[in-house]
């Protein structure tokens, strides 16, 4: 009996001594994770059990799996409902006979991951967390002492859990409001911009760019009032069809329309608008008044908008419809003239921006084409030569056409020139030239731009895409990869987000395809696209090709597509492949 009390006495001050450098460690700490991690591995480490899991409280009775030992990895983020609280320990097997079934789904769950017991997480008798442990290595149940000991282990742990979710808590606050401030700065950007422009087609390119680059939306359309009726002014969804009917119904939206697996279409006009792919239906409203309609696809990814990226569409939608309203009044007052003494020194410029000779890296074919839709146009494309085995491939999009579009193409080429001999990394390099072209251009333009380095000797292809269209790379299995990696357009902020960057390996007849939007909405006499689709489908049907017959081939088929109605845009093409 003395021998029993002196192994107690022991057993106190080893308890006692576990518990304070504990509380030391985990109240030392904020990171819910660390705390969790080093609870679960004091208690299963000194009363030798194989398996422990804690579940944190989420909302009032709902608790989430948040760290687990010994257990498979994908029971983190389990939740459960469980709509009373514990003083003691529970057993897990007690909550089998349990008249809630709530706690008997919780039970059944500890029972399949071989949980013995539950020890409630208190304060103030709030259950913050459960602590869930598995049988003892020995195969014996807990002692009253080891029971008291957990019970010790969950009170300090409880404290450093509620300290941990408050901060946790502050700094999920604090995120959401850096991306409101990140929201509300991009919005007053693009206002601006909207705002110093009387050009419809401008104001869309704008939503464009916001819809493509930021929200990573790439089907979509927009509606908008001519004083009659709601009419179509930007497609980019090829299995859209007109429906008279449901978009004169649509005239009157004022309410988000929001396709979810809760939220089914309902009527005629919200069945043709699913089927044409779109799943978030905004109304554009000025001074309260719907004066249009955005429509949105999914999102690459397929992930959903929540309810902050909702508040900000509304918010895009009312500021591109009212910056379209305000032109199309100043368009009725103002007539503007084009001079074709600007145009000729335009056309001049444009023509001294290409390339006169196109070089040849051994083992590559390099072919491009620039055909303005006018005199001049605000298509771009450069091939520089860095070293004897490296050169730069360029392509881009500026907004607008005439004179302004290409001195705008000059500055492009005077940045690229001037910044791609310094051997940056591309992401670095390309963060530089939009910072020249923000501070060097007026506030109504910006451009789309993809360059990147082709290293003949290693045959690899590093490139930054800022929002210009995916070029297509054919595969030498007859598959395509686009080539989206990158960021932010050029010039529509000074301090873009970062760019990122992306390596491939050329192999062996393998053809990467640059394009402008030219080529994809190139508009035949009856109004349609020529589409991402067709294009697609021909680059992969003519694998074969050299470069120039792959030029000279999509060329043909624009030609034949489009006859019969005038050229709507610029057509530029640069074309690399590998030799075989």
């Amino acid at each position: 009996m003395p021998a029993e009390n002196a192994h107690s006495a022991q057993d106190i001050i080893s308890d006692s001594t576990a518990l304070l450098e504990l509380s030391t460690m985990l109240n030392g700490s904020t990171d819910l994770d660390f705390i969790l991690g080093n609870m679960l591995l004091t208690v299963m480490g000194k009363l030798m059990v194989t398996r422990g899991m804690v579940l944190v409280e989420a909302e009032e009775n709902t608790y989430h799996v948040r760290s687990v030992k010994g257990l498979e990895a994908r029971r983190v983020g389990e939740s459960f409902h469980i709509p009373l609280g514990w003083n003691h320990v529970v057993p897990v097997a007690g909550l089998q006979d349990s008249a809630e079934r709530d706690l008997r789904t919780f039970g059944a769950c500890n029972i399949a991951c071989g949980m013995d017991i539950i020890v409630p997480m208190l304060i103030e008798d709030r259950m913050v967390g459960i602590l869930a442990l598995g049988r003892k290595l020995t195969g014996q149940s807990f002692v009253s002492g080891e029971l008291r000991f957990l019970e010790s282990v969950a009170a300090v742990g409880a404290s450093a859990v509620k300290s941990a979710l408050v901060i946790e808590q502050l700094r999920h606050v604090n995120r959401r409001l850096d991306t409101k401030i990140q929201e509300m700065n991009t919005l007053f950007e693009i206002s601006r911009e909207m705002n110093t422009t009387f050009e419809p087609a401008d104001i869309l390119r704008v939503l464009s760019y916001a819809l493509m680059g930021q929200l990573r939306v790439l089907r979509y359309a927009v509606f908008t009032h001519d004083g009659t009726r709601l009419r179509p002014v930007v497609v980019r969804n090829p299995d859209f069809s007109e429906n008279a009917e449901c978009i004169l119904r649509l005239q009157e939206l004022r309410e988000t329309i929001h396709f979810s697996e809760r939220r089914t279409p309902e009527n005629e006009c919200e069945q043709w608008l699913h089927a044409s792919g779109f799943t978030t239906i905004i109304p554009m409203l000025t001074q309260n008044q719907p004066r249009g309609v955005l429509c949105l696809g999914q999102r690459v990814g397929g992930a959903t908008f929540d309810h902050s990226e909702l508040e900000y569409l509304h918010a895009l939608a009312n500021i591109t419809i009212s910056a379209l309203e305000n032109a199309r009044l100043v368009t009725d007052t103002i007539e503007k003239e084009r001079m074709e003494k600007e145009l000729s020194v335009a056309k001049t410029i444009q023509k001294g921006l290409l390339p006169r000779r196109i070089p040849s890296p051994e083992g590559y074919q390099i072919e491009g084409i620039n055909e303005s839709s006018q005199q001049v146009g605000g298509d771009y494309y450069d091939v520089i030569t860095l070293s004897d085995h490296e050169c730069v491939l360029a392509i881009a999009d500026v907004s607008g056409k005439g004179v302004p579009a290409s001195l705008l193409m000059a500055n492009v080429q005077a940045a690229l020139r001037t910044i791609a001999p310094l051997r940056l990394p591309l992401p670095e390099s390309t963060a530089r030239i939009n910072t020249l072209i923000h501070s060097n251009t007026g506030a109504d333009k910006f451009i789309t731009f993809f360059w990147g380095i082709l290293d003949s000797r290693s045959h690899t292809f590093t490139y930054v895409n800022a929002g210009h269209n995916p070029p297509y790379l054919l595969r030498s299995d007859g598959t395509l990869k686009a080539l989206d990696a990158g960021g932010l357009i050029l010039g529509i902020m000074e301090h873009a987000p970062p760019y990122e960057s992306e390596t491939i390996t050329l192999a062996p007849g393998e053809t990467l395809v640059c394009y402008t939007d030219g080529v994809n909405e190139a508009m035949s006499s009856e109004q349609e696209e020529f589409s991402d689709e067709r294009l697609q489908d021909l680059i992969a049907a003519h694998g074969d090709d050299s470069a120039a017959q792959m030029l000279q081939m999509i060329r043909d088929e624009i030609v034949a597509f489009t006859e019969g109605a005038s050229q709507s845009d610029d057509i530029t093409m640069l074309i690399l492949r590998r030799g075989t």
